[in-house]
Protein backbone atom coordinates (compact mmCIF):
# COMPACT_ATOMS: atom_id res chain seq x y z
CA UNK A 1 0.00 0.00 0.00
CA UNK A 2 1.58 3.33 -0.69
CA UNK A 3 1.44 6.02 1.23
CA UNK A 4 1.65 9.39 0.20
CA UNK A 5 2.69 11.31 3.18
CA UNK A 6 5.72 8.88 3.89
CA UNK A 7 6.56 8.79 -0.10
CA UNK A 8 6.57 4.76 1.26
CA UNK A 9 5.06 1.44 0.41
CA UNK A 10 3.55 0.02 3.51
CA UNK A 11 3.51 -4.20 2.74
CA UNK A 12 4.18 -7.27 4.73
CA UNK A 13 7.52 -8.77 5.50
CA UNK A 14 8.26 -12.39 7.08
CA UNK A 15 4.79 -11.48 8.67
CA UNK A 16 5.45 -7.97 9.76
CA UNK A 17 4.09 -4.53 9.05
CA UNK A 18 7.10 -3.09 6.65
CA UNK A 19 8.43 0.15 5.20
CA UNK A 20 9.53 0.02 1.52
CA UNK A 21 11.70 2.42 -0.68
CA UNK A 22 9.41 3.32 -4.04
CA UNK A 23 11.81 0.61 -5.94
CA UNK A 24 10.49 -1.70 -4.09
CA UNK A 25 13.56 -1.61 -1.45
CA UNK A 26 13.47 -2.80 2.05
CA UNK A 27 13.94 -0.20 4.31
CA UNK A 28 15.41 -1.69 7.37
CA UNK A 29 14.47 -1.17 10.80
CA UNK A 30 16.79 0.38 13.43
CA UNK A 31 17.70 -2.81 15.07
CA UNK A 32 18.73 -4.04 11.51
CA UNK A 33 20.74 -1.14 10.71
CA UNK A 34 22.91 -1.26 13.81
CA UNK A 35 23.60 -4.97 13.39
CA UNK A 36 24.81 -4.27 9.75
CA UNK A 37 27.02 -1.30 11.74
CA UNK A 38 28.26 -3.69 13.91
CA UNK A 39 29.20 -6.42 11.73
CA UNK A 40 30.83 -3.98 9.25
CA UNK A 41 32.94 -2.79 12.25
CA UNK A 42 33.72 -6.22 13.30
CA UNK A 43 34.89 -6.88 9.62
CA UNK A 44 37.11 -4.01 9.57
CA UNK A 45 38.84 -4.83 12.67
CA UNK A 46 39.68 -8.18 11.74
CA UNK A 47 40.79 -6.95 8.48
CA UNK A 48 42.93 -4.43 9.94
CA UNK A 49 44.36 -7.41 12.80
CA UNK A 50 45.16 -9.24 10.13
CA UNK A 51 46.87 -6.61 7.73
CA UNK A 52 48.99 -6.05 11.24
CA UNK A 53 49.78 -9.45 11.88
CA UNK A 54 50.99 -9.55 8.17
CA UNK A 55 53.20 -6.40 8.76
CA UNK A 56 54.67 -7.65 11.74
CA UNK A 57 55.48 -10.90 9.82
CA UNK A 58 57.43 -8.13 7.45
CA UNK A 59 59.67 -7.06 10.72
CA UNK A 60 57.73 -3.65 10.04
CA UNK A 61 55.89 -2.30 13.04
CA UNK A 62 52.54 -1.37 12.31
CA UNK A 63 52.33 1.33 15.58
CA UNK A 64 55.40 2.69 15.25
CA UNK A 65 55.27 6.68 14.00
CA UNK A 66 56.96 6.73 10.22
Amino acid sequence: MWSQQLNLYLGLHEGQLRFFEPDGQLIPTPEESAQAAEATATAERQRSEKLAAKLRELGIDPEAEA
